[in-house]
């Protein structure tokens, strides 16, 4: 498998995702030597050896994983703690589906005791939501199968189905970084058997429009799948946007939707995921998974999914060091993708390989190389971490820009 889409097919409206991102850097311009020098005469603040964030070495700037950088959720450590002695036996916490089910407005079921799971449930749990990526892929994307996705984009469903014998359409973003459904739409053949929304996108950050992703669903084939991966959904701006796609599927069987506990609920490493979709979709997903989320790991879901202060405060970091972010980069010049996630992505109009090498190197601070991941050349991809950790990447950014 590879770990980013490396076959462009054409779009319907002819252009490949190289072709449009060198418009957009012709278009762009590049920031000229003058500019750089400019640039020096502004640089300060910490160098990354001081700062310690929460759960990494202390000096070290990990701004690459979209990881939450607050911390974890006090009520998720308090039940971790609390069933810390009971993980001798297995996993069958009833609450969780009950409480995933209420929070997306989908029929709760009542289920037998001495079960793993309900059976006719509306909600499947992963360990993260990348095992319902997983299962997608398994479930429907086997030899001669393919998957329409926008590019660049995340990809996690295709590195999974492409070892299954899939293929993949991958239609360019428009000019604006949206996902472009109309020419997704279009894309759909009688091979296409699952349609990628990214909401919001990663690694743009770029929302799709609620009343946009309904008439979508809606104009898609009812024998092809939407699958709507709202990983980074609760970092959105307005609350109603982060309902997101859940309520169609009451009335469209063709729509999973996917979430995650790993991003504002502070999670990551406990991988908790799930998925959400009509009862005979979730038992089919069921039997293409591996595995489900340990019992330490599910008590805590149960705890962070109802710590709203917490949730709150993750988004108010997140949209104070976007808000940091596009400050200095407007003063650099450096263009940026406004965002509805817990990153941005960056132009540096400079070789991401060697600046991201740099960055590491010299500064001890990571972040998401555009290069590598989506053939973006001189694009990086920045999580908003703490206010410090923001201030420690920046001052080393203008540096590694002034310098290469």
């Amino acid at each position: 498998m590879v770990d980013r889409a490396d076959r462009i097919d054409e779009a319907p409206s002819g252009f490949s995702r190289r072709g449009f991102l060198r418009g957009m850097m012709v278009g762009a311009g590049a920031l000229s030597l003058g500019s750089y020098e400019a640039v020096a005469q502004m640089i300060s603040g910490p160098n990354a050896r001081p700062v310690r964030g929460w759960g990494v070495p202390e000096g070290l700037v990990r701004l690459s994983g979209n990881e939450m950088p607050i911390g974890p959720s006090p009520r998720a450590v308090e039940a971790v703690l609390e069933n810390v002695y009971s993980f001798n036996r297995y996993n069958r916490n009833r609450d969780i589906y009950t409480k995933i089910a209420e929070r997306h407005g989908l029929p709760v079921v009542e289920w037998p005791p001495n079960t793993f799971s309900p059976p006719d449930a509306w909600v499947t749990l992963g360990c993260g939501s990348s095992e319902v990526l997983f299962a997608v892929a398994s479930a429907y994307l086997r030899d001669g199968a393919e998957v329409v996705e926008a590019s660049p984009g995340y990809a996690g469903v295709f590195r999974t189905a492409e070892a299954y014998g899939a293929s993949a359409k991958w239609v360019p973003l428009t000019s604006d970084f949206q996902q472009d459904l109309d020419a997704m739409k279009a894309a759909i053949s009688e091979n296409t058997r699952v349609v990628v929304v990214t909401n919001p996108g990663n690694p743009t950050g770029v929302l799709v429009p609620p009343d946009a992703l309904r008439k979508f669903v809606q104009e898609v084939p009812s024998d092809v799948i939407v699958f709507v991966d709202e990983a980074y959904i609760e970092f959105s701006k307005n609350p109603e946007d982060r309902v997101g796609a859940a309520p169609l599927i009451l009335d469209h069987a063709n729509v999973i939707v996917a979430r995650t506990f790993s991003k504002i609920m502070g999670m990551a490493g406990l991988g908790v995921g799930y998925g959400l979709a009509r009862p005979e979709v979730i038992e089919k997903l069921n039997q293409n998974k591996g595995g489900r989320p340990s019992m330490l790991s599910t008590n805590a879901a149960v705890a962070g999914i109802e710590d709203h202060d917490y949730q709150d405060r993750a988004r108010k970091v997140t949209w104070e060091g976007q808000e940091y972010f596009a400050s200095n980069f407007d003063e650099m010049g450096i263009e940026y993708v406004p965002s509805q996630s817990s990153f941005m992505l960056i132009n540096v109009h400079k070789d991401a390989d060697e600046v991201v090498r740099k960055l590491r190197e010299e500064y001890n601070v990571m972040v998401g190389n555009g290069k590598r991941r989506w053939e973006m050349d001189t694009w990086l991809r920045v999580t908003s971490g703490l206010q410090e950790e923001n201030e420690a990447f920046m001052a080393a950014l203008k540096k590694v820009l002034v310098s290469s």
